[in-house]
């Protein structure tokens, strides 16, 4: 049987810990995101001072909590088995880390390849809520989901707030102002329009977006490599007999 010469440990060893503390950081920034989205969750009666609405805050409190277990779990898969330098757990979190990559790939070409489509998407979604504004159903979606956009976003219809007058609305919504307003009319509302706002929003941020997004490939691709560097490490070392010192 053939010696592991010390660089070959040292290389392993130091992969090893590289893993582990990347995983670690993961593990624990999926328990804290999955620690807000709990607690969001719970407690969505007592959150009435933010100025987001009810149904925005709950899916916002389900969002967490699903990409929070998504963290958590495969943090925890890649610090064991790098730990324990598990070979069945180091696939297993390659494999999952590379079905996400995959995922995040394919989404963003969709997103990319039908851009005109989502565009459209969007302001018809959002004239269609401006008809349902007024509906009496409890719980409206739409209402809850056009207030937010204009208190977050300070706009008001979906191109001008004179869009509101094509509902037979006398003075556009409340959201349309700022809080302190005695009275909302046409006249003292926010007078750029939704869907400007939003597209000037997104193509504002568009470069942090896509450095966000390239950022967390990459840290996705070093796990990848680390994990499949590390088992065919293990691999390895069972065939030669342990170096020592």
């Amino acid at each position: 049987r053939f010696k592991m010469n010390s660089l070959q440990v040292c290389c392993g060893e130091f992969i090893r810990i590289i893993l582990f503390v990347l995983n670690f950081i993961f593990w624990a920034a999926g328990g804290v995101v999955l620690g807000v989205g709990i607690y969001v969750k719970v407690q969505l009666k007592q959150l009435v001072d933010i100025n987001v609405s009810h149904d925005t805050l709950e899916t916002s409190a389900i969002f967490l909590i699903s990409l929070g277990c998504i963290v958590f779990v495969v943090g925890l898969l890649g610090c064991c088995g790098s730990l324990t330098q598990n070979r069945c757990m180091l696939l297993l979190y390659f494999t999952l880390v590379t079905l996400i990559f995959i995922g995040e790939i394919a989404l963003a070409i969709a997103v990319y390849a039908n851009k005109n489509e989502v565009t459209t998407s969007i302001k018809e979604q959002f004239e269609d809520c401006m008809g349902k504004y007024n509906a009496t159903e409890e719980n409206d979606v739409c209402k809850d989901t056009i207030d937010t956009l204009q208190k977050v976003l300070k706009c008001c219809g979906l191109n001008k707030t004179d869009d509101w007058k094509n509902y037979n609305m006398t003075s556009p919504p409340a959201s349309c102002c700022e809080p302190n307003a005695d009275s909302c009319t046409y006249e003292n509302a926010y007078q750029e329009g939704c869907y400007t706002e939003i597209t000037e929003f997104v193509n504002t941020n568009a470069k942090y977006i896509g450095f966000g997004v390239l950022a967390v490939a990459l840290v996705e691709l070093l796990g990848m490599a680390l994990a499949c560097y590390l088992r065919t490490y293990i691999m390895k070392r069972e065939e030669y007999e342990p170096y020592t010192v």
